[in-house]
């Protein structure tokens, strides 16, 4: 019998999130955020400032806002979130001050914060109430269905991009955090509120972050897994937007056609972890993100050769396919040494890890390709993985 896509009353009770999904169609402003600003007339080393910041205020703001949803429900912070973004996204049009859109980036780690959380936390608890057989199931089908629809977003903003220019990515952005909105008011709910105070929430917080801290740094793996963690997402900032789009400018690519680029990485994104499990065989799961990640990082180099848009293109799509290709498998390796009751904890510890290399690295990659250019930061990117492989080379799991 053939295999349903969609499982007894999941559609009934999870259609709206399924469907806010298409609101990410016109989530354009993430691929022309640094064409804008350059033609604004704003350095790499700002930019690189800019876009580390919501992930500061992210981070900072992320137990106050964990309680706003405590007090109020999933739903209320999630609802919030999606329209003090949408209104921060079409704010960006009002001035082109420097320190003005440092203070809509920094609100828009806060608004984030409001939804980031709480959104998963609404759908579990929800699925839970109808004791539904469906919740890992929906997350894997959310991503795939997301990732799609980004490969087209890309079109969508390429074509406007291409007619009416850069300045409308801001409202068309704004738009698609409405639209989400608009979609998810008819999310059902199924939370009992409580009281909680902002104070107990930071102790319990510490509690778990020094129980996790200390079970990680003893561990004779996951110490050496975060650690390269954190070094590859310090060394990925190299490689993103703040050196890739003003190198291929510099190689005569055309603004609109970001978009394309776009599209194209997230198709090779979404490809490339179904092969991972073919790929990998029966070389184990260390040594297959050792030599993905090699091959990603050596095809980064090749950027020192690039004098034409299309080979640097076909560098970065290459790097991204053997990066993402470990992807899964660099998962279920971490999780594999975590035992059940710190799991969530030390999940969450791994995403600050990445949230703070990043934040780190923006600013830095940013300076650098100011200072010594696009090319090199690319490359410095590549070089900086190595000592993140060479720690999974330390890696004894027995």
């Amino acid at each position: 019998m053939k295999k349903e896509i969609f499982a007894e009353r999941e559609l009934e009770v999870l259609w709206p999130f399924y469907l806010e999904n298409i609101s990410y169609l016109f989530t354009i402003g993430p691929i022309f955020f640094v064409p804008y600003f350059i033609s604004i007339g704003l350095s790499l080393t700002q930019m690189g400032i800019l876009l580390a910041v919501p992930s500061l205020t992210m981070l900072l703001f992320e137990i106050p806002t964990g309680a706003i949803a405590d007090l109020y429900g999933r739903k209320f912070s999630v609802l919030l979130g999606y329209l003090l973004e949408g209104f921060l996204l079409i704010s960006v049009l009002f001035s082109s001050s420097y320190y003005y859109l440092l203070t809509i980036f920094a609100l828009m780690g806060i608004s984030t914060s409001f939804s980031s959380g709480s959104g998963d936390a609404w759908v579990v608890d929800l699925i839970k109430s109808k004791k539904g057989k469906f919740l890992h199931n929906y997350f894997m089908k959310r991503r795939s269905i997301r990732s799609f629809v980004l490969i087209f977003s890309g079109i969508i903003g390429t074509l406007i991009v291409k007619k009416f220019g850069l300045i409308l990515i801001w409202p068309i952005s704004g738009l698609s955090c409405f639209i989400g909105f608009i979609i998810l008011l008819f999310g059902e709910e199924k939370y009992a509120k409580r009281k909680v105070k902002i104070s107990k929430s930071i102790r319990g917080l510490k509690i778990q972050t020094k129980t996790s801290l200390s079970y990680a740094k003893n561990h004779p793996v996951l110490f050496y897994l975060l650690v390269a963690g954190f070094i590859m997402a310090f060394a990925g900032a190299f490689s993103t937007g703040i050196s890739w789009i003003p190198f291929l400018q510099g190689l005569n690519f055309p603004d609109y056609a970001f978009g394309y680029m776009w599209s194209a990485i997230w198709l090779v994104s979404a490809i490339a972890p179904l092969l991972s499990k073919k790929l990998m065989k029966d070389s184990g799961e260390r040594n297959f993100i050792i030599k993905m990640t090699l091959i990603g990082a050596l095809f980064l180099l090749l950027i020192y050769f690039a004098t034409t848009w299309a080979f640097a293109l076909g560098v970065l799509l290459v790097s991204v396919f053997f990066f993402e290709i470990q992807t899964p498998v660099s998962n279920i390796y971490f999780h594999k040494f975590i035992p059940d009751k710190l799991r969530a904890t030390i999940g969450s510890l791994e995403s600050m890890v990445f949230s703070l290399a990043g934040t780190i690295a923006l600013p830095i990659a940013g300076y650098l390709a100011d200072t010594i250019g696009a090319r090199y930061v690319i490359i410095l990117s590549g070089i900086l993985t190595i000592p993140g492989i060479l720690l999974y080379l330390k890696i004894k799991e027995k």
